[in-house]
Order: C-alpha cells, then structure tokens, then sequence
C-alpha cells in the first residue's frame, strides 16, 4: 500500500495558514477543525513551515501566554519533512517514528497534494494486514 491510496480514500484537501496568522489564530483552528497540525505555505502555496500541538505547547512553555499575539512564523517548524505519494505505508512509518511527529504533508515536484497524519497511516496498515490475513486464509481453504 502506497500514500497515495491513502489520499485516495481522505482526499487531498489541507487546511493552512500563511507566516502571518496569530498563534492563537492557529490554535483556534487546530480545535475547531480537531486536527493536530496545520502547514504554513508562502503566497506561492509552497510549504515553509508546519505548527503542530507540540509547537503551540513549547511555545506557551517558553513565552507564555503572549505567544499567543505572535506571528505563526515564530513558533512553526521550518525543516518539514514530506513524503510522495509513491512512498509506501511502512516508509512513512519509519518516517514519522525515527522523526518522532505525527504529520506528513504529501508534496511531488513542489506541489503539496495532501497531508497524511499517524492515525490515516495506521489505518492503511491495519487495513492491508487484514487483506493480507483473508488471502492466506482463502488459500488455506482453496489448498
């Protein structure tokens, strides 16, 4: 199974927010949308940052409550790690645990095409260990 058949099945639609948005702005639309993250593009749509849970926490750890007036650019991570859609399910995986994060934006050539998240990565996989489970049974029977 591939990223791919993932946006397959959630679509590619991604919510994001320009360097300019508030961090309470963001953290407002994290609750709202109940998602974990939202990527940062610049007017070209390009990605240049994600803020996650994690970054608004450490955020309110180091500045506290004023953090919440700050520019998103202030507090997101820059160094986004992406994925392609031809990237199978146990590499994304080995992604998101050796990078410790939970969120994956989906990006061929320059253009982001979706984001996948831990949870749509462990559905996948669950999903395909149980096809896996009722073709060896199908064979048993068949044998």
């Amino acid at each position: 199974m591939f990223v791919s058949d993932i946006l397959l099945q959630k679509g590619g639609l991604v919510f994001a927010v320009t360097p300019g948005t508030s961090v309470a702005q963001v953290a407002q639309q994290l609750s709202t949308r109940r998602i974990g993250s939202v990527l940062v593009v610049d007017k070209f749509d390009a990605v240049i940052g994600i803020v996650s849970e994690r970054d608004l926490v450490r955020a309110l750890a180091l500045h506290g409550p004023s953090c919440l007036d700050h520019e998103v650019v202030k507090v997101m991570t820059r160094d986004v790690v992406s994925c392609d859609p031809d990237d199978s399910i146990d590499r994304v995986m080995g992604l998101m645990t050796r990078g410790r994060f939970r969120h994956l934006p989906v990006v061929r050539h320059g253009e982001l095409l979706g984001l996948v998240s831990i949870g749509d990565v462990v559905k996948a996989r669950l999903e395909e260990t149980r096809h896996e489970t009722e073709a060896l049974k199908a064979y048993i029977v068949a044998g």
